[in-house]
């Protein structure tokens, strides 16, 4: 990787949503991640039937709003450049076998190539390495030239005099604590003092709803006329007609979401136990279903349930700071949004526009 001012570990949207804005104001900036790919839990599963079509179903992130005029701004542009969409203007209910029309009108926008191809377009340009699993952080001090060094599960390591961590807060904090090995504080002796301690222990207060999720490949398509459901029922929250998402032609599948209280109570089964419960619920809901392939995905760290003040976290004497949509950036929750917002409130706290 080339030498950089900024090093960022996570290429979810507020990594790069923070890496654009530092990157255009001349700063050299290189991203890790630990997956295939950018985009964090703006996730598309790519699915490829036998003697058949790819399928790709949103089992992350189920769609953006843009309610912000930059978000606007991104949204509509990508409409007009063709990568984005206005998926919905509204979810129907479900609840007793009942479907209620959506009322909102407000727009729901979901990529016909799936939700990844958000952060595909945030990431063009950038310097970008996945595959990496950034295991722990290193404080440089003045006789190595200062600044920070990051190692990863594969053997490598990278410096930069700046780093930016946009990874879940769990995530972040077991980073932080191996600046401080063995310590049971959970602030490193290298923060404290410094507006790095306090971030870390509002950090420390953040929890998150997990997510079992599901995507449903079929023969045939349910007969329904909404494009997204929200289910009142014990196991599911949430159904998604993917196919309704791409070009017309694409083969019917469905997005479930399980809600937090029945993953939580299921969290530590394997996608192969879930998936059957998944799909019994999914049937309880919408009547027998036609399944030519079905997969399980576990989300430990899906929706943030209580979240850290401010849009995101700088600190100039530390030169570290850290974003994520666990942060409240706007009144309007955690979401994709909150993600791009915190990434791009950072990059203003960093170059000072």
């Amino acid at each position: 990787m080339t030498q950089a001012d900024v090093l960022v570990v996570g290429a979810g949207l507020g990594g790069l949503a923070f890496a654009q804005d530092a990157a255009r104001a001349g700063l050299r900036v290189a991203l890790l991640d630990k997956a295939r790919g950018v985009s964090g839990r703006a996730a598309t599963r790519r699915v490829t039937l036998p003697d058949g079509p790819e399928v790709r179903v949103d089992h992350g992130a189920r769609f953006f709003t843009a309610r912000s005029d930059r978000a606007r701004a991104l949204a509509e542009g990508g409409v007009r450049d063709g990568w984005n969409a206005v998926w919905t203007r509204g979810v129907a209910r479900w609840q007793a076998g009942q479907v209620t029309p959506p009322d909102d009108g407000h727009p729901r926008y979901a990529p016909p190539a799936g939700m990844s191809a958000l952060g595909r377009t945030l990431a063009r340009g950038l310097d970008v390495q996945t595959g990496v699993t950034v295991t722990s952080l290193e404080r440089l001090d003045a006789a190595q030239g200062g600044g920070w060094r990051v190692h990863s599960r594969e053997g490598q390591s990278w410096e930069a005099p700046t780093l930016i961590l946009n990874v879940p807060a769990p995530q972040l904090l077991a980073l932080l604590a191996t600046l401080d090995p063995g310590s049971p504080d959970p602030v490193p002796a290298a923060l404290r003092g410094h507006a790095s301690g306090e971030a870390a222990r509002q950090a420390a207060q953040v929890t998150y709803d997990p997510c079992w999720a599901a995507g449903v490949i079929l023969r045939q398509d349910v007969p329904a006329h909404w494009r997204a459901l929200r289910p009142d029922h014990p196991v599911l929250e949430w159904i998604a007609r993917e196919h309704t998402k791409r070009p017309d032609g694409a083969p019917p599948a469905l997005t479930l979401h399980a809600t937090p209280a029945w993953t939580r109570a299921n969290l530590e089964r394997t996608p192969e136990q879930v998936l059957p419960d998944l799909l019994a619920a999914a049937q309880d809901i919408l009547g027998p279903l036609d399944a030519a392939q079905a997969f399980a995905h576990r989300w430990r760290y899906s929706i943030p349930a209580v979240t850290a003040p401010g849009p995101c976290h700088w600190d100039a004497a530390l030169n570290l700071g850290w974003c994520g949509d666990w942060f409240t950036p706007d009144p309007h929750g955690p979401r994709v949004e909150s993600a791009l917002l915190s990434g791009w409130a950072l990059a203003r706290r960093l170059v000072g526009a």
